[in-house]
């Protein structure tokens, strides 16, 4: 991937998600403060679907410029895809979910159920992202010092990621069986976003940047 591709892809893909993190993050802490938590975190479980879905989407496009890239790299896609599959499948069913919880179906029973669906495709989607977070850093071969710091990037946002799933997983169970659920499933969803926001296309792209920068 070259730096015009980079620059390209910063100024197109991460700007409605990184808004649409920031968002989430913001109607958490309302809600968090007690401004209408009941309907704010209906409105934030629906933004955050939103959300994994450009996530899925950007993560797509960029293994799709891999592959462009590697012709007889088709056989490394098999585990990103399956991934991503679940990201867009959660979203998806975020948003549903929140806009029946929005219409007052039973909705913070919803927006737990939500909150469990979020939290297990990030959880599932960690390996997938961090392998390609690794294709994506690793473009030059014979650089071992390049693929070694990128591995170990890579390996520490999988980490944060698996710690954010299993954290709304809990959350959202404990969300579902009653204990102070709105307040749960608010922290839950600020906790989502916060490690959305740090592990956006936008910053991932500018790291990105910045390590060829640096090589060169």
């Amino acid at each position: 991937m070259s730096d015009s591709d980079i620059q390209h892809g910063s100024k197109i893909e991460p700007v409605p998600e990184a808004i649409a993190g920031l968002a989430v993050v913001i109607l958490s802490i309302l809600g968090l403060a007690g401004v209408s938590p009941a309907f704010l975190v209906a409105i934030a479980t629906i933004v955050f679907g939103v959300e994994l879905l450009l996530f899925g989407s950007a993560s797509a496009a960029g293994l799709a410029r891999i592959l462009e890239q590697r012709p007889n790299g088709g056989a490394l896609a098999g585990s990103p895809m399956s991934g991503l599959s679940t990201v867009f499948l959660a979203g998806v069913a975020g948003i549903v979910l929140g806009i029946l919880a929005l219409l007052g179906v039973a909705s913070i029973h919803l927006v737990a159920i939500a909150i469990i669906a979020f939290g297990a495709a990030l959880l599932i989607s960690s390996n997938a992202n961090m392998r390609l977070r690794i294709m994506e850093t690793s473009a030059e071969p014979g650089d071992r010092i390049g693929a070694g710091l990128a591995e170990g990037v890579a390996s520490d946002a999988a980490g944060m990621q698996t710690m954010s799933g299993l954290t709304a997983i809990v959350l959202g169970i404990l969300a579902l069986a009653g204990f102070v659920p709105v307040a749960l499933t608010l922290v839950a969803l600020l906790a989502m976003s916060g490690f959305g926001v740090l592990s956006s296309t936008f910053i991932n792209n500018s790291l990105m940047k910045a390590f060829r920068v640096g090589r060169h």
